[in-house]
């Protein structure tokens, strides 16, 4: 909860200048932040892993005056095995024409051994926050998302080292596994603000054999400033009657986006442009008559 409290001074502390800020029709002063904080853990597992995989990516992308940074990590502790899975991506723009975008994801993997007549559980957390705040609605746009997934697969069936490996591999990457398998167990959270439209929500779905100690969500949608919050505990378990092979894939990813468009032509602007017209059309008419009547007068 720590990073929460963070992220709630940044925002107050940036608030000033985005309230401070003007625009006109056309965008000429703007001021935009968003932030988007995934984390997941599990602990208390029944069972010691076999293997274990990470992988962390974070991507960041800047056009004008605009800021944006990644926070992400990822910890697999071994002795006990514990898992901590979190990311906190931001952005903040201001002025005029700008673009910003950072995501992060994370992905983590853990192979368990179940013999005939055990059982395999483990507790865990998924947090999400995120805050939008934009100066002027129709002119700029802020966006933030988060989503969280934990996936349990039965790979018994995958007997030959070399596939399991693979599988493994495409789950880490963004390729889908040439293995196509349903979860035997799952655990979705994903949530979205977006300044511009009404696509703001929380959003979870589990399986048969999680349980949910605690589901917290605390929303604030509409208006200039936005935020989302969901806290969720629980735990899997689940008993085996023959030998199983159990893989899980865990997922976090977070992602923000800052923008305000090229200054497009204000309506006042296209008025007087048509205003300009029609006066010129006019006159070129008068001169045409007054043109004729001079050509007549010289032919009389």
């Amino acid at each position: 909860m720590r990073t929460l409290g963070f992220t709630q001074r940044f925002f107050l502390l940036v608030t000033p200048l985005i309230a401070s800020s003007s625009l006109v029709i056309s965008p000429t002063q703007a001021a935009t932040l968003a932030s988007s904080q995934g984390e997941f853990s599990l602990k208390n597992f029944s069972l010691d892993p076999e293997v274990t995989a990470t992988v962390n990516n974070a991507n960041i992308s800047l056009n004008g005056e605009v800021s944006a940074t990644n926070n992400a990590n990822i910890d697999f502790l071994l002795e006990p095995p514990k898992v901590i899975n979190k990311s906190l991506s931001q952005a903040f723009g201001e002025n005029k024409n700008y673009l910003g975008l950072a995501n992060a994801e994370g992905k983590v993997l853990g192979n368990f051994f179940v013999d005939a007549g055990e059982s395999f559980s483990v507790d865990f957390t998924a947090f999400l926050d995120l805050q939008t705040s934009i100066d002027k609605p129709a002119a700029e746009n802020a966006k933030a998302s988060a989503d969280i997934s934990f996936l349990l697969y039965d790979t018994t069936d995958i007997t030959n080292s070399n596939l399991l490996d693979d599988f493994f591999a495409q789950f880490l990457s963004d390729t889908k596994p040439n293995i196509k398998k349903t979860p035997l167990d799952f655990f979705y959270l994903n949530a979205n603000l977006n300044s511009f439209n009404d696509n703001d929500f929380i959003k979870s779905r589990k399986s048969e054999y999680i349980t949910l100690s605690n589901q917290d969500t605390q929303l604030n949608f509409g208006g200039k400033a936005e935020s989302a919050t969901a806290l969720f505990t629980g735990s899997l378990k689940r008993s085996f009657a023959t030998p199983t092979n159990l893989t899980f894939i865990q997922v976090r990813r977070t992602q923000v986006k800052v923008s305000v468009p090229e200054p497009s032509t204000s309506p006042a602007l296209l008025f007087l442009c048509a205003l300009v017209a029609v006066a010129t059309k006019g006159r070129q008419k008068r001169m045409e008559f007054a043109a004729t009547q001079t050509k007549s007068t010289f032919v009389d």
